[in-house]
This record gives structure tokens, C-alpha cells and sequence, in this order.
């Protein structure tokens, strides 16, 4: 994603950001800060190249 600052996002969208964690966080919800740089890939396995269209003879 691109740094944006917040000037870029309508203050509308911070808005309702907002609502919706203050509800997930009144529900139970917790917030976990995750660094720069780490991944939510689980698995490196599989094919690394990426097939556009296969020619059939």
C-alpha cells in the first residue's frame, strides 16, 4: 500500500474507521501491532512462477 498521508483520506473515511474499532474494541476485540516487513504468507511452496496462458499444439 502507499504511504499516504492523512490529508489523502476524506474525513469521512477516518470517521467511520474510527467507529468501527472503538465497537470492535468494545466487543472484545484486541489490536495487535505488527512490524514493518513481516508477512502473512504461512507457505513458500508452489510453483514461483506465475503461467500467463498455456499453448496447446
Amino acid at each position: 500500500m502507499a504511504n499516504k498521508s492523512k490529508k489523502d483520506v476524506p474525513q469521512s473515511n477516518r470517521e467511520d474507521l474510527a467507529k468501527h474499532m472503538e465497537a470492535f474494541i468494545k466487543g472484545g476485540g484486541k489490536v495487535q501491532e505488527i512490524p514493518s516487513g513481516v508477512s502473512g504468507q504461512t507457505t513458500t511452496s508452489g510453483p514461483r512462477q506465475i503461467v500467463l496462458s498455456h499453448k496447446t499444439s
